[in-house]
């Protein structure tokens, strides 16, 4: 039997498809949820214990423990599955530590590695350009329409600010040049010029990699799902991605962290002239990328205008909305895509909804609290009994499936709001 590893921040959703497929599964992630199926062999960086703090993401994860975690896998397996948290370029033999200087890993070791085993990445293996916002919008600006982007490189924010009163009619965006999920990304405009100039100093100094300014277009935003082989691609669905700022409350106002998604989009809310458009322009984008497997493309929409934001070169977090909703195992479909087949992708059965729900508090995990809850809606990632979960740290995700949008939505927040009752 052929090995796999998937590596990643949270493997679940594919170890849950390649248990499914005809390999014996290894997996490294960060994340370790009391419901994710158990494979061959796994490590997990977080190790949640009764009555110690899971801590916080933006400050504990480190993806170069990951691939030391599997170092000797990587060495023995015959592919290697990638996703979000871990990019191709990290095989290129060039990792550093990066003020990491007490940390035990024989990084010379594992760069070799890394670049020795390249080779058995199933899918993309230079995405330099696209992960990198700001090359990206370089090497694609004059043929699509991409949101205005600048590279910073005061040392006080200056530079940012004179850009911001330049454009005195626009709002932008702060965050790093390989930036994913939505974490790190602040919100500045024109009104309060001293808070920007503050904050924009304290990033600076804490920063370990190079920042954008990007323009801020508000708009209905979505994301596009294409498979491609190296010949040939094909977009097949458009999502409506969900960042926290989507629910526009106090707390989460300019909150662009990742919380979910809706598959496909209302039917009734864009045309089918605009998806066409969406589908012609975010194939031709992968093919001037050279992409293959399954890869994501942001983009936003408004008033028929379509600005593409960011291309994942990656599986997408409509992972299990994608898979629910047509019936397919997309991991499969990824493997087949790298190897030069394009599965045929049947029409969509259903509307599909996935919620993040991020801590309300530092709370306690109970699960029996979640007994009585809705049995039509599916809740994963759920954390081990008694570990402490700190205060808008992702917690569970909710996820479920309705002929009807509407239904979709009332079910998902009833759910969402009874949890954050639960927890608060």
């Amino acid at each position: 039997m052929e090995k796999l590893l998937i590596l990643g921040i949270n493997t679940r959703t594919l170890i849950n498809s390649a248990l499914k497929l005809n390999y014996q599964t290894y997996s490294s992630s960060y994340y370790n949820t009391l419901d994710c199926s158990t494979v061959y062999k796994e490590k997990h960086v977080l190790q949640q214990k009764p009555y110690q703090s899971c801590g916080f993401f933006e400050e504990k994860f480190n993806f170069i423990e990951i691939l030391n975690n599997s170092s000797d896998w990587i060495e023995t397996v015959d592919y290697i599955v990638l996703t979000t948290g871990i990019s191709p370029n990290y095989f290129n033999g060039n990792l550093k530590l990066k003020n990491r200087v007490k940390d035990a890993f024989n990084v010379s070791k594992l760069n070799n590695i890394l670049k020795k085993n390249k080779k058995k990445i199933i899918g993309n293996k230079d995405t330099q350009n696209v992960e990198n916002k700001y090359k990206f919008y370089k090497k694609m600006k004059n043929k699509y329409m991409l949101p205005l982007t600048f590279k910073l490189c005061g040392d006080g924010g200056d530079d940012a600010l004179d850009i911001i009163k330049q454009y005195d009619d626009m709002e932008f965006i702060l965050k790093d040049i390989n930036e994913s999920g939505g974490y790190g990304i602040n919100f500045l405009n024109n009104e309060s010029l001293f808070q920007s100039k503050e904050m924009l100093s304290n990033l600076y100094n804490h920063k370990k990699t190079s920042l954008i300014l990007q323009e801020y277009i508000p708009g209905d935003n979505l994301s596009c799902s294409v498979l491609g082989t190296k010949d040939d691609n094909k977009a097949f669905v458009v999502s409506e991605n969900i960042n926290n700022n989507y629910y526009q409350t106090s707390k989460y106002k300019k909150d662009f962290r990742y919380s979910g998604n809706i598959t496909p989009i209302d039917k009734g809310k864009h045309g089918i002239a605009i998806l066409k458009k969406i589908y012609k322009l975010c194939e031709d984008m992968i093919s001037d990328l050279n992409l293959i497997g399954s890869n994501g493309i942001d983009l936003i929409h408004k008033d028929g205008e379509i600005n593409i934001i960011e291309v994942n070169p990656r599986f997408q977090g409509t992972y299990e909305s994608v898979e629910e909703v047509f019936e397919i195992n997309l991991l499969d479909a990824h493997i087949k895509a790298c190897h030069g087949d394009l599965i045929d992708i049947p029409n969509p059965k259903n509307y599909s909804m996935k919620k993040i729900i991020y801590a309300p508090k530092q709370l306690k995990f109970n699960a029996s609290n979640l007994q009585n809850l809705n049995k039509n809606i599916t809740i994963s990632d759920i954390p081990y009994e008694n570990t402490i979960i700190e205060k808008n740290q992702p917690m569970l995700t909710l996820s479920a499936k309705n002929e009807k949008i509407k239904n979709l939505r009332v079910d998902i927040e009833k759910i969402s709001n009874d949890i954050n009752i639960i927890f608060k």
